[in-house]
């Protein structure tokens, strides 16, 4: 263990040891709401950089993780190993080839574990309450009014919702005419009061 610690805070580990330090304060901030988590690492500059490793969906916070780690890893080993005995010229050397190879050797391991990390880290839209215009509601209320009514509309994923249904002046329904059990079109969204207003379901679309 003492072996692992010193050669932490020594060169070429100690690179990797700060790329970690800065990774925990990034998941910190995350943790406490500051920082998104979820950012894509193809935000900016990085966007090109990274598209030819698969990275670029998956979390900056999260490269940076997985590429410290598995390049502390490797440079942590090949210190005791390769560098425990060495000095002077010879230590300088080798351990710039080290620092280099641990670098290689975490962005092939990052690389590799892309796919994986994509499919994780996928991002999906979240769905809009405009997705059920054009969308058919059967009546679950007693009637439809300018004021009443809920109805049950299927999303486009085939989740079903409970929803406020309404019929206004612009439409050709008159209050109270779509009873329990009946199918309406729904026409428009009204944002302000969460309500969808309903028409008469299309020829074409009718049961």
């Amino acid at each position: 263990m003492g072996d692992v610690l010193q050669a932490s805070v020594e060169l070429p580990t100690v690179v990797f040891t700060g790329l970690l330090c800065v990774a925990a304060g990034l998941w910190l901030l995350s943790l406490i709401g500051i920082l998104d988590i979820e950012a894509d690492a193809a935000d900016g500059i990085l966007d090109d950089a990274l598209e030819p490793f698969d990275l670029s969906e998956v979390p900056a916070t999260v490269i940076l993780t997985v590429f410290a780690l598995a390049g502390w890893f490797v440079s942590v080993l090949a210190s005791i190993f390769l560098l425990d005995s060495r000095s002077g010229s010879a230590l300088l050397v080798l351990a710039l080839v080290v620092g280099l190879g641990s670098a290689v050797a975490g962005l092939a391991f990052t690389a590799w574990i892309a796919p994986t990390l994509g499919r994780i880290f996928v991002t999906a839209e979240a769905p809009s309450k405009r997705d059920l215009i054009g969308r058919i509601a059967e009546v679950r209320s007693g009637t439809v009014t300018a004021t009443a009514g809920r109805g049950e509309a299927e999303w486009p994923d085939g989740t079903v919702s409970t929803v406020d249904i309404r019929v206004n002046d612009h439409v050709g329904l008159a209050a109270g005419e779509l009873q329990r059990g009946d199918q309406a079109f729904i026409i428009e969204w009204i944002e302000a009061t969460d309500d969808f207003i309903v028409d008469r379901v299309p020829a074409e679309l009718a049961e």
